[in-house]
């Protein structure tokens, strides 16, 4: 898609977005299993939110992090509802460590060894240690949901479900997937403090290069 003129968004920091008019799009940091439930990045309800986010992944000149948020603020600003765009929120973050899509995404094990509390579930030394020991070459072979059950047994996840739905959809990015996603996250409810936590420790239970993940 080609843009026939100039379209932008200022998110809750103050930070305004722009794409210039003629900038093209195609849809490539949105996956496709979203498309089943709310249609294409072209006509869905989260169009004008995704053709921003497409086009700073495409040029990516910005974190990806910060992208992302600005792509769950533009929902926001567009009316999408809390489950849904959350849900979209998390799948994007995922898809886009899964393919790249969107540049080199954050460390994040870096983000959760911090000092700094996150919401949702407690960051204790021995969870570092069990994410980091997830980075190591012996680790290669272990399955999803042996990580999945060993995290869920030292973090008293308040949204367990939501974490283990969005670990699997890291691991196998497709519309089934995506749906149990969506589900889980209407059905707990989790904060805004609390999504951002668990984007972080799905990605840093499933870092890129540690199992065999399905083909591109």
């Amino acid at each position: 898609m080609q843009l026939l003129s100039a379209v932008s968004f200022k998110d809750k920091a103050g930070r305004v977005w722009n794409v210039p008019g003629g900038a093209k799009v195609d849809g490539a940091s949105i996956p496709s299993a979203l498309w089943t439930f709310a249609g294409s990045p072209f006509v869905g309800n989260y169009r004008r939110a995704s053709v921003i986010h497409d086009h700073y992944c495409d040029l990516r000149t910005e974190r990806a992090e910060d992208v992302h948020r600005m792509f769950r603020d533009a929902m926001e600003a567009d009316g999408v509802t809390n489950p849904e765009r959350y849900s979209k929120y998390l799948a994007v973050r995922a898809y886009t460590a899964f393919t790249g899509a969107c540049g080199a995404p954050a460390n994040e094990l870096n983000e959760l060894s911090t000092d700094v509390p996150v919401a949702g579930f407690d960051t204790s030394d021995e969870l570092i240690a069990t994410l980091e020991s997830f980075t190591l070459e012996e680790s290669l072979g272990t399955s999803v949901q042996g990580r999945v059950d060993e995290v869920l047994s030292i973090a008293e996840i308040d949204n367990p479900v939501t974490y283990a739905t969005l670990t699997e959809f890291r691991r196998v990015p497709t519309a089934e997937n995506y749906q149990r996603l969506e589900d889980a996250v209407r059905i707990e409810a989790p904060t805004e403090e609390e999504i951002e936590a668990l984007a972080l420790l799905a990605n840093a239970t499933v870092p890129e290069g540690s199992i065999e993940l399905p083909d591109r």
